[in-house]
């Protein structure tokens, strides 16, 4: 991947005063492969699948207006957490957890994109790789080894894991009670990560339990416009991506290709805070992981 996305200033205003407190302590159908992609253990503990590379037909033909101008877009090789960022993984970095619903093994929530960026680099720096985000500036740089969040392309490649369905199991949203936590089942609560089907790749909770963050400002009409290779989202935005649905949301809004948007520091939310979470991405490692 190339170049480095820009956020609003008033996000980097926020950045600056997040970053100051962290510590730094250490502790269509895809030509991807159908098989499930090995799994590595980070220095930190945490559980990442190896996405491969390949391309996806990237929206939907069906759907909302902003899904649509459904497009072909090539990814690279990437590593994504196997499960949401929980409140254990959050407090472990010495970064108090702002979740409602409070539980080691449920995924945090309440977690401003500003804050979700802050744990990355945290995140990095307590496994001694380059973080991606400036603190100055809140830019996100795609070179950096660290860890980031990811991008909405990634975000969809990764869910689809080779479907073109409006769901990873297929298009019959009677079968999401298997994979999901959602309006439907949740109880109006988050539930520790990980006790759903996962997806053919092995990613859990890609639907429903928290909604997650992308890397990627929000552009209704961006999809018109987007590069085929990697596409890293606008230059600059009032709101950012979630994607996946919660806890809270319809069958609809939990299809692969539904968008959301959200202010990045909750003003004026739309979305309940306690049904925001992410999950981590990072580059692929040069030499794959035997499976």
């Amino acid at each position: 991947m190339t170049g480095k996305s820009r956020i609003p200033t008033f996000v980097a205003i926020l950045l600056l005063g997040m970053f100051s407190g962290l510590s730094c302590e250490k502790p269509g159908v895809s030509s991807a492969p159908a098989d499930t992609p090995p799994t590595i253990t980070t220095k930190g503990g945490a559980e990442m699948v190896l996405i491969p590379a390949g391309s996806f037909e990237m929206g939907s033909r069906h759907g909302k207006e902003d899904e649509a101008a459904a497009h072909r877009v090539n990814i690279d090789a990437f590593l994504m957490d196997k499960y949401e960022v929980t409140q254990a993984d959050y407090e472990k970095l010495g970064i108090p957890c702002p979740s409602h619903f409070k539980g080691p093994t449920l995924p945090a929530e309440q977690v401003t994109w500003v804050q979700a960026a802050s744990y990355c680099n945290a995140r990095s720096r307590a496994e001694d790789l380059q973080p991606c985000y400036n603190e100055e500036t809140g830019a996100c740089d795609f070179h950096a080894d660290g860890y980031r969040l990811p991008t909405e392309a990634e975000w969809e490649y990764a869910c689809r894991a080779g479907t073109s369905t409006d769901y990873s199991f297929g298009s019959d949203s009677r079968n999401l009670g298997a994979y999901a936590w959602f309006a439907d089942n949740a109880s109006k609560t988050t539930h520790p990560a990980g006790q759903k089907k996962p997806n053919p790749w092995g990613l859990f909770d890609m639907y429903g339990n928290v909604a997650e963050w992308c890397n990627d400002a929000y552009d209704k009409d961006y999809y018109k416009n987007s590069p085929a290779a990697n596409p890293q989202g606008p230059a600059d935005g009032k709101e950012y991506v979630l994607r996946g649905g919660s806890w809270k949301s319809s069958a609809d809004a939990l299809r692969s290709a539904y968008r959301l948007s959200e202010n990045p520091g909750f003003s004026d939310a739309c979305l309940a805070r306690d049904a925001i979470g992410f999950r981590c991405v990072r580059k692929a490692p040069a030499t794959p992981p035997v499976k």
